[in-house]
């Protein structure tokens, strides 16, 4: 079979092209032009082709109602991609087939022109691509496209986090084979509500939303991070893709033993600072771990002071995030675990007042009046009487 010099076929090309061919140009293979007798053939975006399944199969048990989470990767500006056309080096390779995806979201090919791929995944990228190419040639070119480096991750967390906002992550890639998927380390949801500074007390970690944005509208996905911690199941802690939102909801109410193993997980700040003042040994500021009780707060405050402090209870004052303030009596069990009776969990910033026991206070109060007569008879002694 007689085979085309490498340039052969564009140069010859745009000449049959503008003659309407010409006789034996159909022996010139493998790439000739194309002919309105054999129309080219592309790959359906639905079915896999080289290149589409770098990051494996889709997870189980990610589903919404009725579809899939999409776990594929879709291009967008910023992603750099290799093309590879079998036969045709010219556009081809490391040197001439490396392209980056505009601000538009397009490729701009040799011989192609612009291609459209912004939400494309690797296999209907490398179907449009195809499709581009095959208007030039009697055959359906063998192409295929790798991601060499991804853009970076830039997601959205909003919700019971302590800082809530956009977050950009940048990914270390490697290409590997065809699939592109070398070394990539994409961002879970841990990892990005730890860069948060870790969820609130009032967050609800059964039902996170996970937003994702596709062409026929955004796939939404809840997951549990509560099952994550609770049983192991990994697959809570989803992969996130550039472009996601996280919604992290309020919780309507939080069982104690549920809060102390929150507490324990990554995802949960490592500490909190509260106010312990009045009779304890130690009063002033006291840094806790996350989601510590009130007893927790008075004994590293040094515990009470015996002679002084009533420690059958004290006064919890908490600042609301509306700016409202609310200020309960709690009775005292340094015994018992945590609940919300006599050792409530605390918040950041939360309040501890220990007061005066009533001798305390009447002794207090006995020396404020006898003060001015103390001060009288010292005086007097100083002069002499």
């Amino acid at each position: 079979m007689a085979r085309v010099r490498p340039m052969d076929w564009a140069v010859g090309g745009l000449l049959v092209a503008a003659l309407g061919g010409l006789p034996g140009m159909a022996q010139a293979e493998p790439l000739p032009l194309n002919s309105p007798a054999e129309p080219a053939e592309t790959v359906p975006p639905s079915q896999p082709g080289p290149g589409s399944g770098w990051l494996g199969p889709e997870t189980p048990g990610l589903g919404t109602a009725g579809a899939s989470f999409p776990e594929a990767y879709v291009l967008g500006p910023g992603d750099r991609i290799r093309i590879d056309i079998f036969n045709i080096p010219e556009f081809s390779g490391p040197e001439n087939g490396t392209h980056e995806v505009l601000v538009d979201g397009t490729l701009t090919l040799p011989m192609a022109g612009t291609v459209a791929v912004q939400g494309l995944t690797l296999a209907e990228t490398q179907a449009a691509l195809t499709a581009s190419y095959a208007r030039l040639l009697t055959r359906p070119p063998q192409l295929t496209v790798t991601l060499l480096s991804a853009r970076p991750v830039r997601v959205v967390v909003a919700g019971e986090v302590n800082r809530p906002g956009t977050y950009t992550i940048e990914l270390e890639t490697e290409s590997s084979g065809s699939s592109g998927g070398g070394g990539r380390q994409w961002p879970t949801l841990t990892q990005l509500i730890q860069a948060a500074g870790g969820i609130t007390q009032q967050a609800n970690i059964k039902d996170i939303q996970v937003r994702r944005p596709q062409r026929q509208g955004d796939a939404i996905l809840t997951t549990s991070l509560w099952d994550l911690i609770r049983t192991g199941d990994i697959s809570q802690d989803v992969r996130l893709r550039d472009g996601d939102t996280i919604v992290i909801p309020k919780a309507v109410a939080i069982l104690p033993e549920e809060s102390v193993a929150i507490s324990s997980a990554n995802f949960s700040p490592e500490d909190m600072p509260v106010q312990v003042v009045g009779e304890v040994a130690s009063p002033g500021g006291v840094t806790l771990p996350a989601n510590a009780t009130l007893n927790q707060a008075i004994l590293a405050a040094g515990g009470f002071e015996r002679s002084r402090a009533q420690n059958s209870r004290v006064q919890l004052v908490r600042l609301n995030p509306d700016g409202s303030v609310d200020q309960r009596t709690v009775d005292v069990d340094l015994a018992a675990a945590a609940n919300d009776a006599t050792n409530p969990i605390l918040r950041p910033n939360d309040v501890v007042i220990v007061d005066r026991n009533v001798a305390a206070a009447a002794g207090d109060t006995l020396g404020l009046f006898l003060r001015p007569f103390t001060s009288l008879t010292t005086v007097l002694r100083l002069l002499g009487f």
